[in-house]
């Protein structure tokens, strides 16, 4: 990464060091990539092949790693697959599924070949697991 010559001149300034510090700091910060929660044409696909391959994700409203999961779908992405989410903190039937199954921890994935994964999940990791790649 490119640090101007203005910052390490200002470093080697006692008096400044303060001030070079926090201005670099801002610099780094505005260079850090965000993540793209947009829904794309290749997300939708793989969340109705997911559903219609019976995947289903467990998790709860509080979860963060639950909520990073469904943002890396995309809003119109989530809205195809979200049937197959179970919130295990919300409707009696829900608590009694992952009461049932045992499921302690979230995001939780299953899929229909009895195959499943703890915690948070790649959408490329899903696609391959499901076999909808």
């Amino acid at each position: 990464m490119y640090i101007p010559q203005f910052y390490i001149a200002l470093l080697s300034h006692p008096s400044m060091k303060k001030q070079a510090l926090i201005g670099l700091t801002a610099l780094l910060l505005n260079c850090t990539p965000t993540p793209n929660y947009d829904t794309t044409p290749a997300k939708v696909q793989l969340a109705q092949c997911l559903a219609e391959k019976g995947a289903v994700m467990y998790g709860s409203e509080w979860c963060g790693w639950c909520s990073k999961q469904k943002k890396d779908f995309g809003e119109e992405a989530w809205e195809a697959f979200k049937n197959n989410y179970f919130n295990c903190e919300g409707s009696k039937d829900e608590q009694r599924l992952c009461d049932a199954k045992a499921i302690k921890s979230y995001p939780y994935w299953e899929f229909k070949d009895g195959k499943s994964r703890k915690g948070y999940q790649f959408l490329e990791d899903l696609a391959v697991i499901s076999g909808c790649r």
